[in-house]
Order: C-alpha cells, then structure tokens, then sequence
C-alpha cells in the first residue's frame, strides 16, 4: 500500500509565479497570531449519531481523506461506500464493497446494500479484491427518485498484476456505476495502468470522474509521471455508462539520494484530488510535491493542472510558493506569522505541506481551485533548543508550526492568495495496538472541504483533539472542527466551531463534499466516521468497525432572532480589530432600501452610505478602515424604521 512518510517525492519546473509577501505591518507577535487563536471553539449542536454499516476493518475509510461519503441535496440523499462485513452479509471476502443510503436527509438508513463488486476470489488475483473504495451519486437533470439514481463507484483491486518480476498484489481498478436499487450494476476492471490506491472521486449531473497514479511496478513505488483520468458519461435511456481512461501528464522528480534509503528509483508522492467547475468543462487535479524551481529547500507545495473540455485533455503543472504567501485577513506572510507563534525563538525555514496529513480540493462559485491542508515549518528551519535545523523532507507538527490554510488563485495561478483557518495544537497519533507493531498506523487532522451546492460558501472541516480533553500534542481523540469561508465576500466567517462532539470517541471522520442550506441560514454538512469503542491500548486497526453519520448545521453566524424582529440582521465585522478591509454580513427578509452609518466615540459621523436596495438574502459588505485614526467607532445599519448598531475596533 501507499507508504506513509513525512513527505512525498516532488513536480518539475512549474510555470507560475507567487503572490510577492507584503511589508510586516508593524503588530506585536500577540496580534498577529489573534485572529487564528479563535478563543473556545463555539460549540454548534449535541446532535446524536446514526448507526450506519459495518466493515472488517477501518481501512478504506481511515488514513487520508476519502470520498466516499457523498450528498445529493436534490434528492434529499446520502451514501456511503465502504469494504463488506463479509461474515454477516454473506460476500466472498473483504473486499468485497456495499453501501449505506439515506433518502431522507440522514434521519433513516439503508445499511449495508448491495454488493456493488463481489469478486469470486478471496485472495490477490483478478479481478481482486476491493480496497479504499470512493463513490459519488450519478442523477440526471429530471430524475426525482432516489432510487433511480447510480453510484459512480471507484476502488483498487489487488489484481495481482503489478510488480516484476512476481506479481505482488495491486494492480487493478474497479470503475463503473450502481443503481441505488440493486437492480442493475456495471464494473470494469482495469489492470493495464498498474494502479496501486486510486485517489478520489467527483460527479456532475450525467458524469463521473476518477483518477489514479500510474505506477507500473510496486516494488520500487515508480510513478510514471502520468495521472489516469477515468471518465463515465451515462446514459439514462439504457442506464448504463460509457467509459474512458485519459492520461494527464503530472511529472514528479526522483527522490534526493539522502532520501532514497536504498529504493534507487523511487519517487514518493502523496494523495491527489479532482474536482470540476460547475460548468462540467474545467477543472483541477491537485498533489503535494517537491519542485526546486519553486522552492529552493527540499520541501513540499502544491500544484494543480487544469482542464477545460471536461478532463479529455490537461494542461502544464503550475502551483504556489508556500513561502510567499501572505494571510488575506491580516496582511501578514505566513513566515512572520509563524515568527510570531514560536516566540522568535525559532529561525524560520522553508515552509511545507506535509504530503501524509492529507489535503483536499474545491472549485467555488467564481470558478478558482481552494487547496486546504497543513502548513508546518520544514527544511532548515532551526529550532535553537540544541535539535539542529530540520533536514530534508522533514518537518514540526508540533503547536508553534502547524497552520491550516487555504490556498487559492484568482488569475489562473499567477497570484497566490491564502487564508489562515486556524492553529493547530494536535496533528497526528499512532492508532492501533501498543504490543503489535504490525497493527499500527498513524493518522492525521485529515482536512475537508465542503461547498454549499451554489458554491457561495465553503466550510474546512478537519478533526483535531481539544487540547483541554488532553494534554498530550497526540491527535488522541479528535473532535470535528469547522470554520465558513465566504466566497463572493473573499473572507473567513465566524470563529472555529466543534461540530457536535461525542466525548472524544472520535475517529476517521470523513465529510461530504456538498452542504446542503437550511431555512435558518446554516448549512447542513454529513459526516461519517468509525468510533473505538475500545481501550486504545487494545485497539487494532484490523478489527471490525461500526460506522456512523452525523448530520449537523454549521452557523451562519447572523442573529436569527434579530432577523425576525426587524426583517434583516447584521453580522459583527469581521476581521474585528482591524486597520484595513473589514467585512459586513446584512441578511435582508425580503428587498429593502439600507443605509450604513458610522461614529466614532464623541458621535461625530465618519461615514454616511446608501446601501440601495438589498435583495432577499444575504450581502457581504466590504468597509475600508485604512484612513480611520486607531479607536473604537460604532457602524449602524438602517431600514425603515429599524436600525442595528455594533462595535467596530480599528488598529
């Protein structure tokens, strides 16, 4: 299987250039690691879980994320595919793969359909046995049934047919769609790229995309360079699907020699994401590598190619320079920030995305790629404790040097622009039995995105242990964490949010792509996970699993109360203090005329806006603090007869 180190092999010369870091502006280390302190994460709902299906272990749910928990809100569905409790449903094996289903918003389920792939063998050889399956529902434009919808289904197969000069195990991959009615199935089996862990899965009305890594010999981990793209277009009126592999040139270097230890022609690389417009025509295929043309130390960034005929063809790998980027909320460059957090007792280094923590990939509203994942402090970077600067391909998980950021462009990859979610105290933990090596793994945050089905809104979800539980910096018992970004207001929302929390039982939380908008103003995110229910000290990896779902709305931080008392509210500015751009939530009941007005302390006016005519909904308003004199001012916003005032700190 995928080996699991500090960091992955890199890509060669990419062709973009990196937003420039901008001046440090003068905050003291405290204000310039405020705004991601966060202060208690808000607790958003005590929410109870549904029991779902069962598997013979937590592999293909756990180590990474995965897309195997999908949500249609057009059909008010849910599903989720995961290995066989073969035992009790009578499959042939563990790999053999079903699915749980929900046709009312997660309140009931169908556990354990199927069997969507059943293969005859119970050891390596073709078709072989399924593992770390994805799946994503296939809905047609007019359909309204759940039931008549397909899963577009995606796994590895240990086909026996990828290694030299004996095969070893993996090889194939099991590509196809599933009717959510067990009525009809079609699989392929692909051995003739070598796959070894397919990566993940998307779908959009008619289609549905995969993609894998080739890599024709196992034994020595080689990449080719080249990215397979599985494509399938349905056809509704025979219910079935056409399919095409596509080849998407993705170059990665070889491992340095220091880095090798022994495997002369290996190169290491992380997990790779897919994800299209809404358009169904462009898109993105990202991946955490090494390119020395970017970044003079041996670190981690990274990159995407793009696509704009719906996956048939892609285009020249390009991607940021970590160490360039600046935080959207506060001006500051990632490194100072960094600076700012380990007390300048550290000499900051290169910065890296470690390729083991997991990241993941969205396309919003405007149509520009967001990457979230970890950014930690990397090669040569010295922690001035007598430890030494870090080497190549190594980094600090620890609280002073981890970040999760979202990394996004919006001029096609000639700019760079980032925004830190939040500062990350636990990163990973070794899950699994103290007395058996063998069983043990190690697991990290694993970053989500969810996007709400306009593409208005994204939510970064990760799971990470409250250090208030623990006092050990180990991900022990991580707990979901959230935090909303507004994509047409270009800004974070709100502080970090504990979604639920189930008294730190916790484990290999995995998230729905989509939310779906309730009539409050939240958005309803779904998430899955596997509970230990047992001593951890007895736990195995390999032991049979329980799944759940948890279903839970994620604040929109607007007054709802205040909204049916004066027929809109108004959302505290944020970032609060500030010295520049601050940003202002008004939700209208319904169109009206708004006004903003602003005092300072003596109640001398600073600013009188006509807002105009606001539509039902929602409106980011954007306000430029740059020319105020440092104090406390009060912004009011006005309709009628009702008005609503709040603070407004600037620096």
């Amino acid at each position: 299987m995928k080996i699991l180190l500090l960091a992955f092999a890199g890509l060669s010369v990419i062709g973009a250039t990196a937003q420039e870091a901008r001046l440090d502006l003068g905050r003291s280390a405290a204000e310039k690691i405020d705004h991601i302190s966060n202060g208690i994460p808000l607790i958003t709902s005590n929410k109870s879980s549904v029991a779902i299906g069962s598997a013979p272990n937590v592999y293909g749910a756990g180590f990474g994320p995965r897309t195997n928990v999908w949500a249609n809100e057009d059909l008010n569905t849910i599903t989720f595919i995961h290995r066989s409790d073969y035992s009790n449903n009578g499959d042939n094996s563990s790999g053999s793969l079903r699915f749980d289903y929900s046709t009312d918003g997660g309140s009931t389920w169908v556990s354990n359909s199927g069997p969507i792939y059943n293969p005859s063998t119970s050891n390596n050889g073709y078709p072989g046995a399924a593992r770390y399956p994805s799946a994503a529902i296939i809905n047609g434009d007019t359909n309204t049934n759940p039931l008549n919808a397909h899963l577009g289904v995606f796994a590895s197969t240990l086909a026996s047919t990828n290694g030299t000069p004996n095969p070893i195990s993996w090889g194939g991959a099991a590509f196809g769609n599933y009717k959510l009615d067990n009525t009809q199935s079609e699989i392929i089996i692909d051995t003739t790229y070598g796959h070894v862990i397919v990566d993940n899965a998307y779908s959009d009305g008619d289609f549905f995309w995969g993609i894998s890594l080739h890599r024709p010999n196992y034994e020595n981990e080689t990449y080719s360079d080249t990215m397979i793209v599985f494509k399938g277009t349905m056809d509704w009126s025979t219910d079935s699907m056409s399919t095409e592999m596509i080849k998407a040139y993705l170059p990665i270097d070889m491992a340095p020699v220091e880095f090798q230890s022994g495997w002369d022609t290996t190169k290491l690389f992380g997990d790779a994401r897919i994800f299209m417009a809404d358009d169904q025509l462009n898109g993105y295929i990202a991946l955490v590598g090494h390119d020395t043309n970017i970044s003079e130390g041996f670190v981690l960034h990274p990159y995407l190619i793009a696509t704009s005929d719906g996956g048939s063809s892609w285009g020249s790998p390009f991607g940021p320079d970590l160490n360039q980027l600046v935080d959207n909320n506060t001006g500051d460059s990632l490194v100072d920030i960094f600076d700012a957090m380990t007390g300048g007792t550290w000499t900051i280094g290169n910065l890296t995305m470690p390729g083991a923590a997991g990241f993941d990939l969205s396309v919003d509203a405007n149509g520009n790629p967001h990457i979230f994942g970890n950014v930690m402090l990397g090669q040569g970077t010295d922690v001035n404790t007598g430890n030494g600067p870090a080497g190549n391909f190594t980094y600090f998980p620890g609280p002073n040097s981890n970040l999760l950021v979202d990394i996004y462009t919006k001029d096609g990859g000639l700019t760079w622009i980032c925004n830190v979610v939040a500062r990350i105290f636990t990163f990973d933990y070794d899950w699994g039995s103290l007395t058996s090596t063998q069983d043990i793994v190690t697991e990290a945050n694993r970053p989500h995105i969810s996007m709400s089905t306009d593409r208005e809104h994204l939510f970064f979800s990760w799971f990470e242990t409250d250090t208030s539980f623990t006092q050990s910096f180990d991900n022990e018992f991580p707990d979901w964490m959230c935090r909303g970004f507004n994509v047409l207001g270009d800004s974070l929302e709100g502080p970090v949010s504990t979604m639920g929390g189930l008294s730190g039982d916790r484990s290999w939380g995995n998230v729905a792509d989509w939310a779906w908008e309730n009539s409050d103003g939240t958005h309803q995110l779904h998430m899955t996970y596997a509970p230990v229910l047992t001593d951890l000290s007895n736990f195995s990896v390999l032991d049979p699993i329980e799944f759940k779902y948890l279903g839970l709305p994620y604040p929109s931080y607007v007054d709802i109360e205040e909204l049916k008392l004066n027929n809109f509210s108004v959302s505290q500015n944020y970032p609060n203090p500030t010295d520049a751009l601050t940003k202002i939530a008004i939700k209208a009941a319904q169109p009206a005329q708004f006004n903003l007005s602003i005092v300072d302390l003596t109640g001398r006016l600073i600013l009188n806006e006509d807002l105009g005519i606001l539509n039902q909904g929602r409106h980011i308003h954007t306000l430029d603090a740059t020319n105020f004199a440092s104090g406390v001012y009060f912004y009011t916003v006005q309709s009628g007869d009702f008005s609503i005032t709040k603070k407004l700190i600037v620096e």
